[in-house]
């Protein structure tokens, strides 16, 4: 049996605490949909220039520019990677970071002088890269190879003169304990670099007097960085042939073992290689483990496009 309810008491309202201060839940869900559907409105509408809108549209997507490779491009990279070694020895020799003693290499002495004269090397390497690639038909490049810079160099003079800070995932890190040696390890490294950056260019260019000029420029390269290696490492001619490889270790003190140093060789493979250069150096962390970078040829993420400009300053 169905009771009919009193009309009074179903239309009756029920006043909420909501009501009382101002607008209800509902009506706040309403008032929403409503300024939801006036913007709605509003995009759809006709603007100044009777074009019609969208609710939310984004910008149009960019033009990336082209990214050829050339022997204008490969020229500029080469460049940059010269000047960007020079840099590097340039600021060694301004702030006298290779004339203290090693502890791991005593025998080394102040080598300021001999890295010196590497830079002058590489700055005439640089100004022969660009003239080529003028020739070219390209703009030179004046500064150092970005990619270089930013993430090798830059980083390696961080983590060895000032180590790295305290952050909410890791503990601090202490300067390096033998500047000398990871500034020295450094110019071997580059040295190597440079040798192996020419030899991949004479296999990319068809141009006679490129080819000789990466030639020339990489055996200089080469012979200074197996020179360097023997100050390093003497009689370390080839792979194994040290009679101290532990030379390069230094003490890790209460802390866990810290990441082992390789000694360099003069002569590290029969062929001349174009495989990575592997870095280590600075201070252990809390691991004991060192700053560990791979060195490598230009690739496509550090070429100098056309579209490219070189950063002044």
């Amino acid at each position: 049996m169905v009771h009919e309810m009193d009309n009074e008491d179903t239309m009756q309202p029920t006043t909420t605490h909501s009501q009382q201060g101002g607008t209800s839940r509902r009506g706040l869900f309403g008032l929403g949909a409503a300024t939801l559907a006036a913007a709605v409105l509003a995009a759809c509408s006709e603007t100044e220039d009777n074009e019609i809108t969208r609710l939310g549209e984004g910008g149009t997507t960019p033009n990336l520019p082209d990214a050829e490779v050339n022997d204008g491009v490969r020229l500029r990279t080469m460049a940059g990677i010269e000047n960007s070694i020079a840099n590097a020895y340039l600021r060694m020799i301004e702030d006298s970071l290779l004339a203290d003693p090693s502890a791991t290499y005593p025998r080394l002495g102040d080598t300021t002088d001999l890295v010196d004269l590497f830079r002058e090397h590489h700055v005439e390497a640089a100004r022969t890269f660009n003239d080529l690639a003028v020739d070219a038909g390209a703009e030179p490049w004046e500064c150092g190879n970005t990619r270089l810079d930013d993430a090798y160099l830059f980083p390696i003079f961080d983590r060895v003169l000032d180590g790295a800070g305290k952050t909410d995932t890791a503990a601090e890190i202490a300067p390096s304990e033998d500047a000398v040696r990871d500034l020295a390890n450094l110019v071997h490294a580059l040295e190597t670099l440079s040798a192996e950056s020419c030899q991949a260019l004479v296999a990319e260019v068809a141009t006679a007097d490129v080819r000789q000029a990466a030639m020339a420029i990489g055996v200089r390269s080469a012979r200074q960085a197996a020179y360097y290696a023997l100050l390093l490492n003497p009689g370390g001619y080839v792979p194994d042939s040290a009679p101290a490889a532990e030379a390069a270790q230094a003490p890790a003190g209460d802390g866990p073992p810290l990441t082992e140093i390789p000694l360099p060789v003069a002569v590290p493979t029969q062929f001349g290689a174009l495989s990575a250069i592997t870095y280590v150096g600075g201070n252990g962390d809390e691991n004991g483990v060192r700053l560990k970078l791979n060195l490598e040829t230009p690739s496509l993420n550090s070429l100098a496009y056309a579209y490219m400009e070189c950063a002044k300053g």
